[in-house]
């Protein structure tokens, strides 16, 4: 742990501590550093260089963030929004019922905002348990209440992030953590439904969904079927170590005008066989994800998607061209 105290600041401290925040907001302390490193919202108080510590503007900018995700607002959108909105300054005044209204949105998020706490805390307890059942009932619930998108983004990648960063502290949890790959992947595939695809006559023009040659991690692929299937679009899931040819023969067969590539680790991340796909498939707008990639040799026309929210915009946009 970053902060060893975790508890409320004393007089001479500036600020809270990451354990103390996360306490407070109901999420893991791995999810705040995620929130620093990714997005830039973080402590700005004072504090040696790896324990800077959160003020009161910082930790209304979280609660604001938080409230924003859980109203479906993806992380990224979320964050810049408070970036952009300094905490502390006053707002104009609002009529009764408007404020009224306001308030009336602030307790739904609030109460909202603590259930998906109590989720995470729920489905990190049953994995750190190995309790297949309470952790299936779960994410059973989430998906059929938030739907896929904001059950990835919002429950199971924060307790991903934990478990990954507790495997890197102590080198233990691999079991815990493919445990709950396996269980996320059969509630994915219970919601991915390919014959109300095919009865709905929507295989025209799907979107591709496949790991770059060699990379075997295909649970962001399940995610993002279950997210294209949600919305009733067309995807054609390719699975694991597609090689190159094989992905382009898919391309040109299904008349695909979006394609997914993940790469998981830098052995896989060589981006430079992308541009024969995007060349000799001029209709075809090819977006990648996942930390493998070179993102700085990726080839122009080759979004990044950091997240599964901003991939499905990008696909979706696409596909329906």
């Amino acid at each position: 742990m970053d902060d060893l105290t975790g508890g409320e600041p004393g007089p001479d401290m500036s600020g809270l501590g990451v354990a103390a925040v996360a306490r407070r907001l109901g999420v893991a302390p791995s999810t705040l550093r995620t929130w620093d490193h990714h997005y830039g919202v973080g402590p700005t108080g004072g504090g040696s260089e790896r324990q800077h510590r959160y003020t009161p503007a910082d930790v209304a900018r979280l609660e604001t963030m938080q409230q924003m995700i859980s109203a479906g607002a993806p992380p990224a959108e979320a964050a810049e929004a408070v970036l952009r909105t300094p905490h502390g300054q006053e707002q104009e005044p609002r009529s009764h019922d408007a404020a009224a209204a306001h308030g009336a949105l602030d307790i739904s998020a609030i109460e909202h905002a603590a259930s998906l706490a109590s989720r995470i805390r729920n489905l990190a307890d049953a994995t750190m348990a190995l309790d297949e059942l309470v952790m299936t009932g779960i994410l059973e619930s989430a998906l059929r209440q938030e739907g896929v998108t904001a059950t990835w983004e919002q429950v199971i990648a924060p307790v991903l992030v934990d478990l990954g960063s507790r495997h890197s502290t102590t080198g233990e949890y691999i079991e815990v953590e493919h445990l709950l790959s396996a269980v996320v992947s059969r509630c994915l595939l219970a919601v991915t439904s390919p014959q109300a695809q095919f009865s709905a006559g929507r295989l025209r023009s799907p979107v591709v969904l496949a790991c770059a040659p060699d990379e075997e991690h295909t649970l962001p692929l399940l995610v993002l079927a279950a997210a294209l299937a949600e919305t009733g679009a067309a995807r054609l899931m390719l699975g694991a170590r597609v090689p190159a040819s094989a992905l382009a023969a898919a391309v040109r067969r299904s008349g695909a005008r979006a394609a997914f590539v993940w790469s998981q680790t830098s052995e896989t991340g060589d981006p430079s066989w992308l541009t024969d796909l995007a060349t000799t498939n001029p209709a075809l707008q090819v977006v990648v994800g996942g930390p493998g990639w070179a993102r700085d040799r990726l080839p122009p026309g080759v979004p990044f998607a950091s997240s599964v929210s901003m991939a499905l915009g990008t696909l979706l946009a696409a596909a329906s061209h």
